[in-house]
């Protein structure tokens, strides 16, 4: 496999397991911090569906096969500032527009739900870039 198709696996792969016990930790935290101040009529939920997840992962794997595409075959330098994880949530979030997922969802619901995806999705884009361009040990 070439390099670029095995950094796309790892990134993809890593953030598909990751992402949801990530975002339960993070959701069950933050509920456990607003049950210490104990507010009157609170409610607070979130909720991160596998469809979506792969989606995010589908979308994210494209567009670093792409950016890999136009940088080695056309000999683009920068894909748009060459942040395919930047360009797969802007087009994951205007995905959850168009479907009408986000219709009556609070701010907090989209935070807890979705950023910690993001969040993962960065962080493994920029642990394995590192090791991008090295060949697998034999």
């Amino acid at each position: 496999m070439k390099p670029a198709q095995i950094y796309t696996l790892k990134v993809c792969l890593a953030t598909l397991v990751v992402s949801v016990p990530v975002t339960m930790a993070i959701g069950f935290a933050y509920i456990g911090l607003i049950r210490l101040i104990n507010p009157p009529n609170w409610m607070f939920n979130f909720s991160l569906s596998f469809n979506h997840v792969f989606i995010f992962v589908a979308i994210l794997a494209a567009l670093i096969m792409l950016s890999g595409y136009l940088i080695t075959k056309i000999g683009y330098k920068r894909f748009v500032n060459d942040r395919p994880v930047a360009h797969s949530i802007v087009i994951f979030l205007f995905y959850l527009i168009a479907s009408g997922s986000t219709y009556l969802m609070t701010f907090d619901h989209l935070l807890f739900s979705y950023a910690p995806m993001f969040l993962t999705a960065y962080v493994f884009s920029s642990i394995f870039s590192s090791q991008k361009d090295k060949p697998l040990p034999a």
